[in-house]
């Protein structure tokens, strides 16, 4: 996580680091939005994700609609995939190579998940009339 935190100093921005998860939170605005950019590490990934909406405000959306745009966007953009929770929350993720991972790596994967989410709102919130408020 030194390589990491070094890269963040470098890039000049606020962050936390929870040590005992081997984590890193980042807020992040979008769109007049607040989200949580994580940084969590294993043994050989660096993953990058976004809680874009929680499963409770996805209750009256129809999810074969929202599966199939989520499919579609994984296909159309790249450095990212959404995914759906085990709790039924949408999100955004990413990931690079702990053996690979340079300043330039680091910050294309942190530039593309804030990408992803105003995709996400501009492209599939709007059409299956989902609220995006933002997570902490």
């Amino acid at each position: 996580m030194e390589t990491i935190e070094s890269y963040l100093k470098e890039m000049n921005l606020t962050y936390k680091v929870i040590a005992a998860e081997d984590r890193i939170i980042l807020p992040y605005t979008i769109d007049d939005r607040r989200f949580l950019l994580i940084v969590d590490r294993s043994d050989k990934w660096v993953r990058f994700f976004i809680i874009i909406v929680e499963a409770d405000e996805l209750k009256k959306v129809d999810k074969a609609k929202l599966h199939e745009s989520l499919l579609e966007a994984n296909g159309q953009l790249a450095e990212i995939k959404y995914f759906i929770s085990e709790q039924g929350a949408v999100g955004v993720i990413g990931h690079e190579g702990v053996a690979s991972i340079s300043l330039e790596g680091f910050q294309e994967e942190y530039n593309a998940l804030p990408y992803a989410v105003s995709y996400f709102i501009n492209n599939i919130a709007s059409k299956l009339n989902i609220e995006v408020k933002g997570v902490e």
